[in-house]
């Protein structure tokens, strides 16, 4: 089913939108890898992904701008691979984030991805929630609170300085964990501002009147999003799991249903109370060399594995 924000954000992204027949709408994208100053530059196959993607090899079914939309069931995934077929638009490599696996399906390759961790909200208060914690998960948060007790809360706005730190920030936070994003951060969140509207905020931390750190959201339905997180060196301890409680807290608060915290640091968010969702990098292909590639790296491929914590009582 197509998400509000999903319906929202698919003809507003750089690509070409396309629409099946029962309404469902997703771009046709293509990813950039960004050059980072980290570990990813020195890795020869990055540089030969690379120019795949800036040859136009490799298309995207959704966005890699927008981590956890478009999560494709696997018969949507096949259905959007025929629509493409028909629209006469040249395949040679394709990815779809499938929520289960394709290996059974002709030409898919699936690699399991780290889960996406989200909380299922069933407090009516942030004071609720953490009465429920086991009395070691309890402890820390309230450490965590305290660490990070000095820290002011403001929205900022695209026309505000503070805008700008922020993409720098997120800048510095990811330059040796994604590749898959555009050189220039701060265009990236201009189009989720542009894109999403007051859906979209940025709720960033100061600490005597200085950024030090922010984590924007993208209101969904009943669905809260955790999207972008950026922090300096000056940040207090334990600031990302202060930035964690704080949209949790949002979502209790906001009466959502679901918080999701995102892809990525899959133990830590457990100790939150968010369970995994399972997601695949299923790539689609005719071509016999890069099924070749896919075959060989299925082989290789050894998923992370993590250890999920149980906070609750």
């Amino acid at each position: 089913m197509q998400t509000t924000a999903e319906n929202v954000i698919a003809g507003k992204l750089p690509g070409r939108l396309i629409e099946l027949e029962d309404g469902f709408l997703f771009p046709l994208t293509q990813p950039l890898v960004h050059r980072s100053s980290g570990q990813y530059t020195r890795q020869r196959r990055l540089a030969v992904l690379n120019r795949w993607i800036r040859k136009g090899i490799l298309q995207v079914i959704g966005s890699p701008w927008l981590p956890g939309f478009w999560i494709l069931s696997p018969e949507q995934s096949d259905r959007a691979l025929v629509a493409i077929k028909k629209m006469r638009l040249p395949v040679k490599l394709l990815l779809s984030v499938s929520s289960a696996s394709m290996n059974e399906n002709k030409n898919w390759f699936s690699f399991k991805a780290d889960p996406m961790m989200s909380v299922e909200v069933r407090w009516n208060s942030f004071e609720s929630y953490t009465q429920e914690m086991k009395k070691k998960y309890r402890a820390r948060l309230k450490k965590v609170m305290k660490s990070n007790m000095a820290l002011e809360e403001r929205i900022l706005m695209p026309d505000e300085d503070d805008f700008s730190t922020a993409a720098q920030l997120l800048t510095t936070t990811l330059t040796d964990k994604v590749v898959a994003m555009p050189e220039n951060l701060g265009w990236l969140l201009e189009l989720y501002q542009a894109g999403f509207g007051s859906s979209f905020k940025i709720h960033g931390f100061f600490l005597e009147d200085r950024l030090i750190g922010f984590l924007s959201i993208v209101e969904d339905g009943t669905l809260l999003r955790a999207m972008h997180f950026g922090s300096s060196d000056s940040s207090p301890n334990d600031f990302y799991s202060y930035a964690m409680f704080y949209v949790i807290r949002l979502g209790i608060e906001g009466g959502y249903q679901k918080v999701s915290l995102g892809r990525t640091a899959t133990e830590i968010k457990s100790s939150y109370g968010a369970e995994p969702e399972e997601n695949y990098f299923s790539f689609y292909s005719e071509n016999w060399f890069f099924r070749g590639l896919l075959k060989l790296a299925q082989k290789r491929y050894q998923p992370k594995s993590y250890i999920l914590r149980r906070p609750f009582k």
